[in-house]
């Protein structure tokens, strides 16, 4: 017959004979001495209130835009606007992605939409190449001929939007924004 001193299992009754009370469960716990470890003697009750107590984090396998960390492809054409922050103006651009290797990115702004992207480079204007890169975050560091156009990708990877500066014309920043085209 066991006696209540042996109420120390990690069963979840105590041996027939013993006191009726919560079971201890013994944790083992490593010390900061090498090789050593120390025993503690906790109620079970007590532990499941403490565990119960402790802040849960969720690490999520999702990346950005639900790609479990892997870089979204945004190849083809995107439609949005521009709006200048100084001037407040505004106006339509088409945001196109020619190739995408990994995150390198390569493509071009046609900032007036009325126009074809596929005959926008007929007009210098309306026309400017950019290089870039897309994380699996969703960033995209793009650099374009005149100017810098740091942006995000959406967490549902419909759309992106950003900031741009021309490196030339202090004036000329502001902010853009396009979604994909259908």
């Amino acid at each position: 017959m066991a006696d209540a001193a042996s109420c120390n299992s990690t069963e979840r009754e105590c041996p027939f004979g013993s006191v009726r009370r919560p079971c201890r469960v013994n944790i083992v716990a490593r010390t900061l001495g090498a090789g050593m470890f120390k025993a503690y003697r906790v109620r079970l009750p007590g532990l499941i209130a403490f565990l119960a107590l402790m802040p849960v984090v969720l690490h999520s396998a999702a990346g950005s835009a639900g790609t479990s960390g892997k870089t979204l492809s945004i190849l083809g054409k995107w439609t949005g606007t521009w709006t200048n922050a100084n001037k407040v103006t505004t106006g339509t651009e088409s945001f196109v992605v020619q190739t995408q290797e990994g995150s390198t990115i390569t493509g071009f702004f046609c900032w007036d939409i009325t126009q074809d992207p596929a005959t926008c480079s007929s007009n210098i204007n309306d026309y400017e190449s950019w290089t870039g890169t897309i994380d699996a975050t969703g960033t995209l560091v793009i650099t374009g001929q005149l100017g810098d156009y740091p942006a995000k990708l959406s967490l549902n990877g419909t759309s992106i939007s950003g900031t741009y500066q021309n490196r030339r014309i202090a004036s000329h920043k502001g902010t853009w924004a396009v979604a994909r085209a259908p």
